[in-house]
């Protein structure tokens, strides 16, 4: 295929009278003065190319039957100049400094206050006229004659259908149904842009900034999005506007922006003022957002968004937003499994909100609610439907990608994504049971008998939920498939993993496991070790272990937006109590191959928070040996 110019746009009739067409639509002027009718507008996208297959091959035949000595090769032979005509450019590479901008150039602006609610109190760029501050068209390359040209626009809108449209990991900030709200314009310019194609162009230039260390393409991004917001603000000033689900799908892009533009308090206060404009958006609204498949694909996203929110400041879920999802129950299917996982997570949070209240006090009655919310869980896992269910399967060979000899295998990632963000709450909740029991005696074989057997329990299915992460991990990375798994003669299922050669990165050398393990065996064991270990591991009350952390918005955003879905369970397993030298030597060579496969920088900051806190393992003052025993029968039987 080869690329012919720029055909003319005008309707046939036009083009073969040769005047020029204004092009509108139905009907262009010339055909309505002349009172014919018009033919219409050709596809200028196919006219773009034609196929010059055989005229390739022809030119490949004739090439082959021309005398080797050419007029250039006597030209280089005879040692004279090679013709200007020959000389090839090496492109200028797209980013000229690789080292990374500083602070300030990733620091959103704060200028001009939008005053629709919560949604936008943010500036825009200092000062400048519009010529200066537009966004316009870059060429990054070497310039070829009359070769296209991208604009940094169009990279932006294509980086965000890369990432958040376009692929599905599971992960909730999937914008897939986004055609069903938004069309492309013919062209993109920056001065006509579209509240949604700008949103689009912030969130794709922010991201890409972050893997290309660029700073130019950060302070587009943030024009961007000022003009967005600028926008989004316009409509929500119109009644009418407001509630359309264009207005809904740029708000939520809005806020997806404030996720990937940065990790400073400012950012995770902007972030907070999307969600609660867009809350409050969805009040608005009403039911009849649920008239359309997109309008309840959005409430749904913006319920996961309101969910984050409320981890980060310990709140339960607004009544509002509860209220709206009760009403969906009616008008939709509500029978599938993810429906009463985020119910079971609701009340969740609420007990934590009861206990960080003290409407629940005593250990015994924190105890017997952290129980409760664990029965939720086992009861929710045992009326999921078959096709929810995983495989273990043995590998047929030893894969360094893999810790152990097995792992699971799922019928897809949003399977496998629902089933870990389970086993992160419940094993949030069974480190808060062991650390309210440890806390409150020196000696946990001073705890009543009851007591002693929760916190045994407690720590064998912390061990269970540990275990169960780790071999959930291989399919996120395409280390296995179920299209490979076969049975051998026993019945067993069995898996052959991607062969070592094709793994993009180099697995840690023994020499590093070795000094985690020393690391890891270092902590005191004393009472005082004992609370002062308690406290830095993640629980139900500090998910994110931000809580008076002076860098508590930057691990809290780090792990809200990674959207590369193992990173939070990997950084659950890190950090618990019961992680292993090896299971953490594993869990930081993971989280190191997602920022050398995908450029994520949330898998290297989540990995350096892992990597601070690997002296503090609890177990190891805890003396088990004396605690009851504990029968296998009193364990769920799958985690």
């Amino acid at each position: 295929m080869v690329y012919c110019g720029k055909p003319s746009k005008g309707c046939s009739s036009c083009r073969e009278r040769k005047i020029r067409c204004d092009q509108r639509a139905p009907t262009c002027g010339q055909c309505e003065k002349r009172k014919q009718e018009c033919p219409g507008y050709r596809n200028m996208v196919d006219l773009m190319f034609r196929d010059e297959s055989r005229h390739v091959i022809k030119r490949a035949t004739t090439t082959r039957r021309r005398p080797k000595r050419t007029r250039l090769a006597s030209t280089i032979m005879s040692g004279s100049n090679t013709p200007p005509s020959l000389v090839i450019r090496q492109p200028r590479p797209f980013i000229n400094d690789t080292s990374p901008p500083s602070e300030e150039d990733f620091t959103t602006n704060t200028a001009v206050e939008c005053a629709r609610g919560h949604l936008g109190r943010h500036q825009h760029p200092a000062s400048g006229d519009r010529a200066s501050t537009a966004l316009t068209t870059t060429t990054n390359t070497a310039r070829i004659s009359h070769g296209p040209t991208d604009s940094l626009q169009e990279r932006g809108v294509a980086f965000f259908f890369a990432r958040y449209v376009a692929t599905d990991h599971g992960c909730y900030q999937n914008y897939d149904f986004i055609y069903d709200v938004w069309k492309p314009p013919p062209a993109f310019d920056a001065d006509s842009a579209d509240c949604i194609t700008a949103s689009m162009t912030a969130v794709g230039l922010a991201s890409l900034s972050k893997l290309t260390r660029c700073p130019e393409t950060f302070r587009r991004a943030r024009h961007s999005y000022t003009v967005a917001l600028g926008l989004a603000n316009s409509a929500l000033s119109n009644p009418a506007e407001a509630v359309k689900d264009s207005t809904m799908l740029a708000v939520l892009i809005l806020g997806t922006y404030e996720f990937v533009s940065g990790r400073t308090p400012q950012t995770i206060i902007a972030w907070q003022d999307h969600v609660n404009g867009a809350a409050t958006l969805a009040s608005m609204r009403g039911a009849a957002q649920f008239r359309t498949k997109a309008g309840t694909r959005m409430f749904i996203m913006l319920c996961h968004t309101v969910l984050i929110s409320c981890i980060r400041s310990g709140l339960p879920m607004p009544q509002s937003m509860v209220d709206l999802r009760n009403q969906l129950w009616h008008l939709t299917d509500t029978s599938g499994p993810v429906w009463r996982v985020v119910d079971t997570l609701y009340n969740a949070l609420q007990v934590r909100h009861d206990i960080k209240s003290g409407k629940i006090s005593g250990v015994d009655a924190v105890v017997e609610r952290l129980c409760d919310v664990e029965d939720q869980f086992s009861a929710l896992i045992s009326s999921l439907p078959p096709g929810w269910y995983f495989r273990q399967a043995k590998l047929s060979r030893p894969h360094p990608a893999v810790l152990g000899d097995s792992c699971h295998i799922y019928r897809g990632l949003t399977q496998a994504t629902t089933w870990n963000g389970i086993r992160t709450m419940r094993m949030l909740v069974q480190e808060t049971i062991v650390e309210v029991l440890c806390s409150c005696t020196e000696d946990p074989t001073m705890l009543p008998s009851h007591h002693q057997l929760q916190l045994v329990k407690a720590m064998k299915l912390i061990q269970m939920l540990g275990a169960a992460f780790v071999s959930s991990v291989p399919q996120h990375f395409g280390v296995v498939s179920g299209k490979d798994i076969v049975r051998d003669r026993q019945g067993r299922h069995t898996v052959a993993p991607i062969p070592t050669a094709q793994l993009p990165h180099r697995i840690l050398s023994p020499s590093g496991q070795k000094t985690l393990s020393e690391v890891s065996g270092s902590a005191a064991n004393t009472a005082s070790a004992l609370s002062a270990a308690a406290s830095r591991k993640p629980t139900l009350f500090d998910p994110t272990q931000s809580s008076g952390h002076e860098k508590g918005a930057e691990r809290f955003l780090t792990l809200a937006t990674a959207s590369h879905t193992i990173i939070w369970p990997l950084y659950t397993l890190g950090m618990s109590s019961s992680t292993t030298p090896d299971t953490l030597a594993y869990v930081l060579d993971r989280l190191e191959a997602i920022y050398q496969e995908t450029g994520f920088e949330q898998a290297r900051v989540v990995s350096n928070i892992v990597k601070e806190q690997v002296h503090t393992l609890l177990w190891d003052q805890i003396p088990t040996s004396k605690l009851p025993f504990l029968p296998d029968t009193a364990l769920p039987l799958i985690v």
